[in-house]
């Protein structure tokens, strides 16, 4: 099941992004959204990138500790054996971490369209 509206979620990448394929034009990450200051409200919500150029950016541009905002389709299971995650369509940097690779990073900013 998937919503038809877009889903805008903000938070931070608590571990390094990850390619889905052999070839890397596709990525996942983990997308921890803190709502308030509790620890105990922190939920970690798979995400999946499909378009290569923000693949590529993802896995060679972010690195653990950067705040994101994305926007994109929540896919609900189901089955018991499917998995939820966000289909992300735009991603926009919001607070630096360190970068793992400086030109990537040119190449997110093409690939997003910031809100």
């Amino acid at each position: 099941m998937t919503f038809t509206a877009p889903l805008m979620l903000d938070g931070f990448l608590d571990e390094p992004t990850m390619p889905s394929d052999a070839t890397g034009s596709t990525a996942r990450f983990r997308l921890t959204v803190s709502p308030t200051d509790d620890g105990t409200d922190e939920m970690v919500l798979p995400c999946s990138v499909t378009d290569p150029l923000m693949a590529h950016a993802v896995l060679h541009g972010l690195a653990p500790g950067v705040q994101l905002r994305v926007t994109g389709y929540l896919h609900l299971p189901r089955t018991p054996t499917e998995l939820m995650f966000l289909a992300v369509r735009e991603l926009y940097v919001l607070e630096s971490a360190v970068l793992m690779d400086e030109t990537a990073l040119p190449a997110l900013r093409l690939a997003t369209n910031p809100t």
